[in-house]
């Protein structure tokens, strides 16, 4: 342990003190934040003495120094300490994982049920940029135990610079928060631990109204593919992957019940078929006849879908919602006369190349430039999400940016989507909404809101509430109250008109009693001593009634 000099690169000495130790093996070089004061000896030679402000300077560097040393041995034995009684306990040793090592890690932890392969995707792809963070911000960083919640914040403030919406960034904490929670050695500090999340800009889906939604079922009822998923979806409030997967040994024709566990919160739910559901399981039975097995698919060709490509599924549901809630295929068409004007491939790239130029050089941009290389190049978009390491929803979300951008088509049409790429150029707010942060609209009618009309139906219709919980499967009310439950204004009016007494929903002090309530109290209060007065009442109510 030593205070010594540093040289510029001018050959000319540093203005600070430095200290030099060793711990373990490890050797550490510090500035000790305390200036060279007065005047060095002659000789440049740390062994000779200068005059007395500097030999006190010196003095004073040394003594910094040694309480550093002291500090940083008593936080190595401690944690020594530590280390060794979890062995003794254990019989394990102890060691902190690195950061390298995270994203395999992570997929270790124990679950209560296996993680979707969709969801592991996107959490490994913000794992692994936190991880490249650290090599680019932090290279000497390469352990769990090593992060400190000054660098925490410091990534999580680099994580707001990309304008992610709220619901983003606290995904991104709670991940990690998780994630240091579960991989840390015990008695480690969790960096991410006490920061608060964001307030989220949440924008509810919308219910469909009951002549909404026949026209919904009206459109599709020629579409044998996409059909049945809406009639189940609105008859069940199942959500998209649950319908989907249905499985017959689900499903009680005999009973007329569906019991089946869901796939997002692993709660067994039991649903009544109503009728129209059950016609259409009818029909779907009679059409496998002897290949029915108990154990497979009720609509084998959309879990297929579903499994390989779930976003499909949405986009043939959208499809059929932007023709019912337009009022025919006519009138989308005769709509969408603004595309986007049509440029060569060469254009579009140079067009978008521009743009990317313009752009602030941050880690978002440099992943937004390769997304748009490697689909630019002829890849689809999943292999262009795969390749640059992020989820399919960011890499689509970022060739939208480019379009939106340049205003010219960027994305690749598929068969059948056009009409569904005009009319999102086009939307006015009837399928989704602008968010006041982020690039992505928020969905405000798709499939889900089958699962929201179905809630508010019921309980605008009086179900109780506890019956609609055994139905969708949520734990607590404040759940389904706050995000299923979205009566629109007359519908809320008149539900409440019928259960509120009639002194405050007439408008008048005094009740008038109607001829119902005037019949009813005759016949209650009805005696053989008043009989015959009781029946001359009645006969004249009768020509009011």
């Amino acid at each position: 342990m030593r205070v010594e000099w540093r040289k510029q690169r001018d050959g000319s000495l540093r203005e600070e003190w430095y200290g030099r130790y060793e711990i373990n093996g490890k050797h550490f070089v510090l500035n000790l934040g305390i200036k060279i004061a007065g005047t060095p000896p002659e000789s440049k030679s740390l062994r000779d003495e200068g005059d007395g402000a500097y030999e006190r300077s010196r003095a004073t560097a040394r003594a910094k120094l040694e309480t550093i040393v002291e500090e940083a041995k008593s936080k190595r034995n401690s944690t020594q300490l530590i280390e060794r009684l979890y062995e003794i306990k254990t019989g394990e040793s102890l060691e902190s994982i690195k950061l390298v090592d995270i994203k395999e890690q992570w997929l270790k932890i124990p679950r209560n049920r296996p993680a979707q392969s969709r969801y592991a995707g996107e959490c490994q792809a913000t794992l692994g940029r936190f991880v490249e963070w650290f090599n680019e911000k932090h290279s000497k960083v390469h352990e769990m135990g090593q992060v400190t919640r000054t660098m925490a914040r410091e990534y999580l403030d680099d994580v707001s610079k990309s304008e992610v919406t709220p619901r983003t960034w606290n995904g991104t904490l709670k991940l990690l928060r998780s994630t240091f929670r579960h991989l840390l050695p015990p008695g480690c500090l969790n960096p991410f631990d006490n920061m608060p999340t964001r307030t989220m800009d949440t924008v509810f889906r919308k219910p469909f109204s009951a002549e909404e939604l026949k026209a919904i079922l009206d459109v599709a009822q020629d579409d044998d593919f996409i059909r049945p998923i809406l009639v189940l979806g609105s008859c069940t409030a199942m959500r998209r992957g649950d319908c989907c997967l249905l499985k017959w040994s689900n499903v009680d024709m005999k009973r007329r019940f569906i019991t089946v566990k869901t796939a997002k919160t692993g709660q067994t739910v039991s649903i009544p078929i109503f009728p129209l559901l059950f016609d259409e399981l009818t029909a779907r039975a009679k059409a496998d006849g002897k290949k029915l097995n108990a154990e497979g698919y009720v609509f084998p060709e959309q879990a297929k879908l579903y499994q390989v490509h779930p976003d499909g599924i949405t986009r043939r549901v959208k499809h059929v919602l932007m023709v019912a809630l337009r009022g025919g295929i006519d009138a989308v068409e005769n709509e969408n006369g603004q595309d986007a004007p049509k440029v060569s491939p060469e254009e579009m790239r140079r067009l978008a190349h521009a743009y990317i130029a313009k752009l602030r050089d941050s880690a978002k941009t440099r992943r937004l430039r390769q997304v748009f290389e490697i689909y630019a190049g002829g890849a689809t978009l999943p292999a262009a999400a795969v390749t640059a390491g992020v989820s399919r929803g960011s890499a689509s979300n970022y060739l939208n940016q480019i379009e939106k951008a340049i205003k010219c088509p960027v994305v690749r049409a598929r068969d059948g989507d056009q009409a569904l790429q005009s009319f999102r150029k086009m939307d006015d707010g009837l399928l989704g909404a602008k968010r006041k942060s982020g690039l992505r609209r928020a969905s405000v009618r798709d499939f889900h809101s089958f699962r929201v009309t179905w809630v508010t139906l019921a309980l605008t219709a009086g179900v109780p509430l506890e019956l609609v919980q055994k139905v969708t499967g949520h734990k607590t009310t404040d759940i389904v109250l706050k995000h299923y439950f979205q009566p629109g204004r007359e519908a809320f009016r008149e539900a409440l008109q019928t259960a509120m007494p009639k002194l405050l929903t007439t408008g008048k002090t005094t009740v008038e009693k109607t001829s119902e309530d005037e019949l009813w109290e005759i016949i209650e209060k009805m005696s053989a001593p008043t009989w015959e007065a009781d029946r001359a009442r009645l006969l004249k109510l009768r020509t009011r009634l």
